[in-house]
């Protein structure tokens, strides 16, 4: 696959996630690192694209990017459906 090949597959969104799955492992890489272990972990997500537009014009020059408010985004849902613990 040519360089520019490459770079349009990449910019058409699309999943990369096979690709990815277990690349971080190999005959000399030794075993995947727990999962624990990374601090963050790349995962695909599909979203259309006025969403990534209008995640793109949120997130403007802030250094975290789109990102950055993807993270919060799902940091928030996740803190309003996980239970209190008493």
């Amino acid at each position: 696959m040519s360089r520019d090949e490459l770079v349009a597959y990449f910019d058409s969104g699309g999943d990369i996630s096979e690709l990815l799955r277990g690349a971080a492992v190999g005959p000399d890489l030794g075993p995947a690192p727990d999962p624990e272990s990374v601090p963050m972990i790349v995962t695909g997500v599909r979203l259309s694209a006025a969403a990534v537009q209008r995640l793109d014009e949120l997130a403007g020059n802030d250094k975290a990017g789109r990102s950055g408010l993807i993270r919060r985004a799902i940091d928030e849902f996740l803190a309003r459906h996980t239970p209190e613990t008493a």
